[in-house]
């Protein structure tokens, strides 16, 4: 027969049980909300570089700066490098969502690589690029995958 202290025993431990369930589901739906939320970022990243390019004048300077670097003035580098700094920056999100997002890594690895060799894969952007490594550069990591996208683009 079942004593009374080993019946509340086991309620307790459905009661525990119960919880921890409860719990999980609770960090699952956080850790799927917070992806998405990242997701949400990594995208108005995108869209704040690319929107760039609505403005035809400064349009100008990013065809212009994709062919030769070295004939933009001055103010056409600061602002052709500021935006190819931006790009990288929202394109290392695809590296870091590679690891969060339920696609395979190889796929964002890829969104990435196609967007770098795009935005540095051409003359004048290697050769901001050349120049922003000896003046500022990103971190280790972000150079490397940088420099493994544009050595594809070949």
């Amino acid at each position: 027969m079942i004593s009374i202290g080993d019946m509340a025993q086991l309620i307790a431990a459905i009661g525990v049980i119960l919880s921890m369930l409860n719990v999980a589901r609770q960090i699952k739906n956080n850790t799927k909300q917070a992806i998405l939320t990242n997701w949400g970022v990594l995208s108005e990243r995108y869209m704040s570089v690319y929107r760039q390019g609505a403005n035809l004048e400064f349009a100008d300077v990013i065809v212009r700066g994709h062919e030769n670097y070295d004939e933009l003035t001055n103010s056409e580098k600061i602002a052709f490098g500021f935006f190819l700094e931006n790009a990288c920056i929202a394109n290392e999100g695809a590296l870091v969502m590679s690891k969060d997002v339920h696609r395979d890594d190889d796929s964002m690895v890829e969104l990435f690589n196609r967007h770098i060799r795009w935005h540095i894969g051409s003359k004048g952007g290697r050769r901001w690029f050349e120049e922003f490594e000896r003046q500022r550069a990103f971190p280790s990591d972000l150079s490397k995958a940088i420099h493994l996208a544009i050595a594809n683009s070949d």
